[in-house]
């Protein structure tokens, strides 16, 4: 079953989620590259420059923390250079994780500066939030809620959604995550946001992008990202320790 029109996107800035069974606090959810590209591939063809087609391309090609996501104001998009500002705003509503410390510039590909750039021209909506700044990711409310960032993710990770199959042998047609989006967080493979990060990073890396690199990028010391963010595998680091060998 094609799971494509099913919900307006404003239905989920309006629905509060209920309890979600102890989800975010699961350490080893992890959105695969393979699943990242399917789910972009999807949006592209059937939600192109949609808020939640601009949301998904951003934490999975940026490895953003929701907060920082959350946090990006109109300004903060530099179009012509491609990139993209991050700042520690407390007192105008918006905080990162590590502060000042979070705060960093992010370069951008062409693919994405392409959806941003139809986003911002053709979906988004013209509104300021409660501090008179001009959010990037925004909804009918204003800034773009943490509510509704999980909503989104959930919605779009279920197998169902991306890929049309089901590896939990539900029929779609009677399962309540696939027939109603907002049960789509019953799904056991739906995850939420941190997902894509942990995934996002783990495919920078084994993509052989420094670790230096991919800590800055991120905002996370190489300690912490190799315990919680790295899933390669040990065999892959010797593996890819190896490939280096030949230049020395």
């Amino acid at each position: 079953m094609t799971r494509l029109d099913v919900v307006d996107e404003g239905l989920v800035d309006v629905a509060d989620s209920p309890t979600l069974r102890g989800k975010e606090n699961v350490r080893d959810d992890e959105v695969t590259a393979d699943v990242a590209h399917a789910i972009l591939e999807r949006l592209d063809r059937y939600e192109f420059a949609s808020r939640s087609h601009a949301l998904i391309l951003l934490l999975w090609r940026t490895s953003m923390r929701t907060g920082a996501v959350r946090s990006l104001d109109l300004d903060d998009y530099n179009s012509g250079e491609q990139y993209l500002t991050v700042e520690h705003r407390p007192e105008r509503g918006t905080t990162l994780k590590n502060q000042n410390e979070g705060e960093r510039m992010i370069a951008l590909s062409d693919e994405t500066c392409r959806v941003l750039d139809e986003y911002i021209t053709e979906k988004r909506c013209e509104v300021t939030d409660e501090h008179g700044r001009d959010p990037l990711l925004t909804t009918k409310a204003g800034r773009i809620s943490r509510n509704t960032v999980r909503g989104w993710c959930y919605r779009l990770t279920r197998p169902c959604w991306h890929s049309d199959e089901c590896p939990h042998n539900r029929d779609t047609d009677e399962c309540k995550a696939a027939c109603n989006d907002n049960y789509s967080y019953e799904c056991p493979s739906s995850v939420a946001a941190h997902a894509f990060r942990r995934g996002s990073i783990t495919h920078f890396l084994r993509n052989e992008m420094p670790e230096t690199v991919v800590s800055d990028r991120a905002n996370v010391s190489t300690d912490v990202l190799d315990q919680h963010y790295d899933r390669r595998t040990e065999r892959e680091k010797m593996e890819q320790r190896r490939d280096h060998l030949d230049n020395i």
